[in-house]
């Protein structure tokens, strides 16, 4: 049973605060432009999602906070509420097919941010779903591979992911793999560095920060498909450079502003 549900989706009324402009993209921004809210349309994007998974993957909300989103995505009919039957019974947030249709709008923020990351910072949540579901997809080359057809297991941080390689395309899903040519296991900070080339496979497998399970040739194969080539990470560097220098450049408000 799905409640939450509005009686018409496509009319939904406006919340308190609006830009008042008759434009489709100022409406959508009404509801989708506040603080967090494509946040949780990215996690639910990945699956439907219980409140405390949510809350967990999003630290530094308040709870209050995410409560207000959820009913405004749900009064917007973006999002719906669905009980799962027993017998481990819970209220799980998925989108709605409206909700479904910003899945290629949170791709192509995940495309054009991906040119602007450089290493996680300490302080930043790293979450294996996030590395996975859209940074693996951004990394991704299929020239490096044309020819490449085989399905890998990731365990990352203990979550399993299923990544398929055929026909120059990719498929990544949560979940076990059949047959894969190779598993491996890390935490999401090393899954990172070894995108990035921060460090080989080789080190990470001697710290006993990444185990194997298969053909080496395998993970060789992987990493040639989804590696940073040196090029890449030089011209996101620059990026990130340039980001910082521009920021540097920013006089401060003045107090009280």
């Amino acid at each position: 049973m799905i409640s939450g549900m509005p009686a018409n989706r496509h009319t939904p009324a406006r919340p308190p605060k609006s830009y008042d402009q008759y434009c489709p993209v100022a409406r959508a921004l009404d509801v989708l432009g506040e603080r967090w809210t494509l946040l949780i349309v990215r996690d639910l994007a990945i699956g439907p999602k219980r409140y405390t998974d949510l809350r967990e993957g999003l630290p530094g909300i308040a709870t209050d906070l995410l409560t207000a989103r959820l009913r405004t995505l749900e009064a917007a009919g973006f999002v719906a509420r669905r009980e799962l039957p027993r017998p481990a019974p819970a209220v799980v947030y998925e989108l709605t097919e409206s909700g479904r249709r910003l899945v290629p709008v949170i791709l192509a923020l995940a495309e054009v941010g991906f040119g602007m990351l450089g290493a996680p910072k300490a302080s930043d949540d790293v979450s294996a779903e996030r590395v996975v579901m859209l940074g693996l997809r951004g990394r991704f080359r299929p020239e490096a591979a044309p020819e490449l057809a085989e399905s890998y297991q990731l365990l990352i941080d203990g979550q399993p992911f299923r990544v398929a390689v055929a026909d120059g395309g990719v498929e990544i899903q949560p979940g076990a793999a059949q047959d894969p040519a190779m598993t491996l296991t890390t935490d999401a900070r090393t899954f990172v560095a070894l995108g990035r080339g921060e460090t080989s496979p080789d080190e990470a497998l001697a710290a006993a920060r990444l185990k194997l399970e298969g053909k080496r040739a395998s993970l060789d194969r992987f990493m040639r498909a989804f590696g940073y080539p040196p090029a890449r990470l030089d011209l996101y560097a620059g990026v990130e450079r340039a980001s910082d220098a521009a920021q540097s450049e920013i006089d401060p408000l003045p107090a009280g502003v």
